[in-house]
């Protein structure tokens, strides 16, 4: 599996802009956030990828789907505290 470590704006824009909202939301910058990918093993053709999320001793994995549902499971996080 591919593990490769990289920030937030190479993201596609969508996904990017969504992200920023999300965070600045919750008192956040995109910043605060280790982001890394690899290949997602769930998916057979390896075109989506598994990104983790990392703040502090934290992390979190979302499956990175075209509809951008990952953005909606971090936020849920979020208003959890689980990254606080």
């Amino acid at each position: 599996m591919d593990r490769h470590r990289f920030n937030y704006i190479d993201l596609p824009i969508g996904e990017r802009a969504a992200f920023e909202l999300v965070c600045a939301r919750h008192g956040f910058a995109p910043v605060h956030f280790d982001i890394t990918a690899t290949d997602d093993p769930d998916d057979a053709s390896h075109h989506a990828r598994l990104l983790t999320i990392r703040r502090g001793g934290w992390a979190q994995s979302y499956h990175e789907d075209q509809a951008g549902h990952w953005i909606r499971q971090f936020e849920t996080d979020l208003n959890c505290r689980f990254f606080k």
